[in-house]
């Protein structure tokens, strides 16, 4: 080969130098507790192996999954006047302990971990920790409203945290989002537009929306000490989408009061089904705890028996996202297989 000015070519390669003989020795000491060590892993990987031959690691969240829990606890399990004793209580005291575990030194809640606090993980938090029996008075709850409203108070949330919290009368209803179930009835499949997760969430919301239900909390408990004093309530607007956001939710509002009740039935009906189709011979609708827990809020909103099949088959799917110890609960948004078939779609 012409060699290039300037440039020198390297040698041929020789191998790879001797081993010195006392770093020989050395290796030769660490192979039998090498090969310990890598039988007993093998044989803790075999003991977490599923009888049917896969593996499933446990996949965590942030608290805002046992936050939300509690607020189904309560949709499922309404309070009468002052007093709220939900047969689930047992789990709302460990979902509580797990919430207040991960509380962050400034007082609030993040989403991911090493993260800073952030609005709506510590708002649902307090929501979650006051609905549990947990005082304003108590230092947590003291420190946690104060970084909600450093913040931006629950104003600056998003409008999933809203819209749950309008469900039971703790955000206004008219300043959160609408989602009608007639976008089941549009022509040219404007549903599938969307992901599969946020059609999942979607549809069985709109139901719960369309229906009008909203739970009472117990007491007449509310959370007007999260709004920040001052910060107006109604939809942002920053721009030219968010404008013309604002004003399509106008026009669902006003359809849903004045509009056809015929077809809304038919296009609640037409959503029931779209869900209940999607539960059978599945892990859960979507696989996800977000349309799981509205799955299971939007038969109850129908009247659905709380023995019916439908209804305990979602509970149980839900249920099965649980992590429980006996002194903790913590949930999982998915299994890990629904997150890598989700992914491979």
């Amino acid at each position: 080969m012409r060699e290039l000015p300037g440039l020198v070519t390297p040698a041929p390669h020789t191998g790879w130098p001797a081993i010195p003989a006392a770093a020989q020795r050395s290796l030769r000491a660490l192979q039998g507790p090498t090969e310990v060590a890598a039988r007993k892993a093998a044989q803790a990987l075999l003991l977490r192996q599923d009888p049917t031959g896969y593996w499933q690691g446990d996949l965590t969240a942030d608290a805002t999954l046992e936050s939300d829990y509690i607020l189904l606890q309560l949709w499922l399990y309404p309070p009468s006047g002052a007093a709220w004793d939900p047969p689930s209580r047992a789990r709302i005291r460990k979902a509580a302990r797990s919430i207040l575990d991960r509380q962050l030194s400034d007082g609030g809640w993040n989403t991911y971990a090493d993260s800073p606090s952030e609005v709506n993980a510590t708002a649902r938090a307090y929501t979650a920790l006051k609905l549990a029996g947990l005082a304003p008075s108590h230092s947590a709850m003291d420190r946690a409203r104060k970084r909600v409203l450093a913040l931006g108070g629950l104003q600056a949330s998003n409008s999933y945290t809203k819209i749950n919290l309008s469900l039971f009368g703790l955000y206004p209803r008219k300043y959160v989002p609408s989602v009608p179930p007639e976008i089941l009835l549009i022509p040219g499949n404007l549903l599938y537009e969307m992901s599969s997760w946020t059609r999942a969430i979607l549809v069985p919301l709109s139901i719960v929306q369309a229906l009008g239900c909203e739970r009472p909390v117990p007491g007449g408990m509310n959370v007007e000490e999260l709004y920040l004093p001052g910060k107006s309530l109604t939809f942002p607007r920053r721009d030219r989408m968010a404008a013309l956001f604002t004003h399509v939710d106008r026009l669902v509002k006003l359809w849903r009061r004045r509009g056809l009740k015929d077809i809304q039935r038919v296009a609640i009906a037409a959503a029931e089904h779209w869900i209940l189709d999607r539960i059978r011979f599945s892990d859960g609708l979507g696989a996800i705890f977000p349309s799981m827990m509205y799955f299971v809020m939007a038969l109850n909103a129908l009247n659905y028996a709380d023995d019916h099949p439908d209804l305990l088959e979602g509970i149980r799917q839900f249920d099965s996202l649980i992590m429980e110890t006996e002194d903790r609960l913590q949930f999982q948004p998915a299994t890990t297989w629904e997150i890598q078939f989700h992914l491979l779609l």
